[in-house]
């Protein structure tokens, strides 16, 4: 069985600040080519088409929210003070708590996605069992995507990134290194200045691990896993990301 998934602050006692540090229009056109990719890989005719669709690692919903017109939408997550948050703007899609690792639905969906959160696979088992939950809620020809925020090679580490509020509003740094180069994972450490009633300012920390691997190693572990798999580089404008969704179409 999976190791259970870190307590990380921002996805549990600071999930009600989650639309203050990413709101959903900042999605908007990331969502729509991830759209556009999901009909095209599904070879979707003329017709109306409204494929069914399960994200792993959902969180607030931001991207969900942007495809729940267009799809019959589910939602997991292991954490349900984001799924809450999710809920609040995806009332029509269905909320489960789940690991994207090791869950089973006992369903069958048209396509899955998991974006960011992939990131937080630490391990190559991590990914492995991810696209082997990705493949058994798959019929043959299903869709599915992947996401990473990181590749190794392609994507540099570390970086610095800032988003500053107006007057009242939250502020944070979030800054990248990797501690260990010998490791497969490097460390995220944000730091949230959140103004109070009072007109002063509480200051969070939270720490998070990310994985990072080789583009090969991410399409191999998805032909293992009895996928197709291939690359696609994106060209919306994305703050964040490797610049690549990992591809497969389920055997």
């Amino acid at each position: 069985m999976p190791e259970d998934p870190p307590e990380y602050r921002m996805y549990g006692e600071l999930a009600h600040l989650w639309q203050q540090i990413s709101a959903p229009e900042e999605y908007a056109e990331e969502a729509s080519e991830l759209r556009e990719l999901i009909f095209d890989l599904l070879k979707a005719g003329p017709d109306p088409f409204r494929p069914t669709l399960l994200e792993f690692g959902s969180g607030g919903g931001n991207a969900l929210s942007h495809l729940t017109p267009f799809m019959d939408t589910v939602a997991t997550d292991t954490s349900t003070d984001m799924l809450a948050v999710s809920e609040q703007i995806n009332p029509g899609a269905e909320h489960i708590v789940g690991d994207m690792r090791s869950m089973r639905l006992g369903r069958k969906f048209d396509a899955v996605v998991v974006l960011d959160a992939v990131s937080y696979m630490l391990t190559e088992d991590d990914l492995r069992g991810t696209f082997e939950t990705a493949r058994a809620h798959l019929n043959p020809g299903g869709v599915f995507i992947a996401g990473p925020d990181w590749l190794e090679g392609i994507t540099p580490v570390p970086n610095i990134s800032c988003k500053l509020g107006k007057q009242g509003e939250l502020s944070y740094a979030e800054f990248v290194h990797d501690p260990d180069p010998n490791d497969s994972s490097i460390e995220l450490v944000f730091t949230f200045y959140v103004p109070q009633g009072d007109g002063s300012v509480k200051v969070e920390e939270d720490r998070h691990r990310h994985g990072i691997f080789p583009l090969q190693t991410w399409l191999l572990a998805m032909r293992d896993a009895g996928f197709e798999a291939g690359t696609h580089r994106y060209s919306a404008d994305v703050s964040a990301g490797s610049g690549y969704y990992i591809t497969g179409i389920a055997i």
